[in-house]
């Protein structure tokens, strides 16, 4: 059974963190934003406040610098003694100065400046008659002011000021003052949930390793393994909590499970497997059986009615009654050397290119009678292998036989022999119609054959490849098959090496 890892994004605890941190760090910012919108206000209500004063203090500039001047209150004595009115204001720190004629025209200040200057609103609403100055707020702290206001003297409008005040320091010392809020704000935030999140995570924690082991017993009850001891590591029975009696309990509920889950795989294991073996081997063996008894009880019962006067009846009966009757017996033969275990011939150091070139030459007539011709390559050196000698024979026959009956008239079946890392290899590859990929893994299974309308040769049982399995297991080595449907196919014998000069 796999169980599926829960993902920390889906954890109690993450969702915890959640909750903590996400509203902690929206209110931080409503709070930084709301705290910004404050400072500007504070800081506009001040430029607002000094603003008036500084309309006041202008019309009083202004009206001293007549009266010391023994001038009238009008436009002819507000342009005829503007220096000494802008000197005045310099002198009270106002920066940027511009006197103008209630038409607007300039009086005194830079013209380049001014150029700019009078498109802003606040000179409008000062031609106007009205008060008024505009906030610029720029980068790195800037903060500008520009004021313009009416010159009204005792009831006549003689002319326009208009100044510039730099509260960029001002600005900056506010900025700084609620970035250090904010500072401390986000630290005390950030301890207050390392408090939070760590008394939470002492909390889950035993809940946390509880389901990690029951997960971990889970997979070790799925692979039939017992996992009683993996609660015991986690030391959580000795709680006295409720996660400590539910600890205990659940080791109870597990020691009893594994016990009767033990029991029931033991003993489904082994239904299923002494089942399935034997219904296969029955089923092939009654599929295989059936054929030649067929045939033999179908003429037996035809002679026995007709009599021995059908002369051919008789030899053509006795004929496929002798021909059912030695397939029989070579199938039952086949059947007890697969189950055979007493074989008693000895383990001894063979030559295997001798044995290969032997088999050859003994399977070179049949292989002219299907007109196919057997081409061995490699057998002039010696390839020593250990083994019993009868049954490397019978699988090399096996192979080589098979190689004929399922090749294609009049194409050559190589053979080669070749000895490298330690191991001994027969290839034998023969062209035809191949084996399917599919069947490439169930040719070595009793009773099979891919195809039987594609063999030369009838009467074959399905067991040879079978049989040279086990051979070669018993013999350390193995056989398989590889194949190129319409091409060609190709059966490797492998045996383990041995040092010519090594003991058996």
């Amino acid at each position: 059974m796999h169980r599926k890892k829960r993902s920390f994004f889906h954890s109690i605890l993450f969702r915890s963190s959640l909750w903590i941190v996400l509203p902690g760090i929206a209110g931080m910012f409503l709070v930084a934003y709301f705290v910004g919108i404050q400072m500007r206000y504070q800081i506009e209500k001040q430029i607002t406040e000094e603003m008036q004063r500084v309309r006041d203090n202008s019309l009083l500039y202004v009206q001293q610098t007549l009266l010391l001047n023994d001038s009238r209150m009008d436009a002819v004595s507000f342009q005829l003694y503007k220096n000494e009115i802008e000197e005045q204001l310099r002198n009270a720190g106002y920066d940027g100065i511009f006197l103008c004629s209630p038409e607007g025209a300039l009086l005194a200040g830079d013209a380049g400046a001014f150029a700019l200057r009078k498109e802003q609103e606040d000179f409008a609403r000062a031609g106007e008659q009205e008060s008024a100055f505009v906030i610029c707020y720029g980068k790195g702290g800037q903060c500008e002011v520009y004021f313009s206001m009416p010159v009204n003297l005792n009831g006549q409008f003689i002319g326009i000021i208009s100044s510039f005040f730099d509260y960029g320091e001002f600005y900056r010392g506010q900025s700084d003052m609620i970035q250090r809020m904010v500072w401390i704000m986000v630290a005390v935030f950030t301890l207050i949930c390392l408090i939070i999140w760590f008394t939470v995570y002492r909390i889950l924690l035993p809940i946390r390793r509880l389901s990690q082991a029951a997960s971990e017993i889970s997979t070790h009850l799925a692979d039939g393994r017992l996992g009683s001891m993996i609660l015991s590591r986690l030391r959580l029975q000795g709680r006295r909590d409720e996660i400590g009696e539910l600890c205990s309990n659940y080791m109870e509920m597990l020691q009893v499970t594994e016990e009767q889950f033990q029991k029931i795989r033991e003993d489904k294991d082994r239904i299923l497997k002494l089942w399935s073996s034997r219904q296969e081997f029955y089923n092939n063996v009654t599929h295989e059986l059936k054929t030649p008894l067929t045939t033999i009880s179908g003429y037996a019962q035809l002679m026995e009615k007709n009599g021995p006067g059908d002369e051919a009846l008789f030899y053509t009966g006795t004929g496929h009654i002798l021909k059912e009757s030695t397939r029989l017996h070579r199938m039952v033969v086949q059947l007890l050397e697969l189950q055979d275990k007493a074989d008693t011939e000895d383990v001894r150091r063979l030559d295997l290119a001798e044995i290969v070139e032997n088999v050859t030459e003994t399977m070179k007539i049949k292989a002219n009678r299907y007109d196919n011709t057997l081409i061995l390559k490699g057998t002039k050196e010696c390839l020593p292998v250990v083994g019993k000698e009868d049954k490397i024979r019978q699988v090399l026959i096996n192979v080589i036989d098979n190689a004929i009956k399922y090749g294609e008239p009049g194409k050559p079946i190589h053979i080669q022999l070749t000895g490298q890392g330690g191991q001994v290899q027969v290839t034998v590859s023969n062209q035809g119609q191949g084996i399917r990929k599919e069947d490439l893994e169930t040719i070595f299974e009793p009773f099979y054959r891919a195809d039987k309308g594609l063999s030369r040769e009838l009467g074959s049982a399905g067991l040879g490849l079978s049989i040279s399995a086990r051979i070669m297991e018993e013999h350390q080595g193995y056989i398989k098959a590889a194949s190129i449907p319409g091409k060609e196919t190709i059966f490797t014998i492998c045996f383990p090496a041995v040092d010519q000069h090594e003991k058996v």
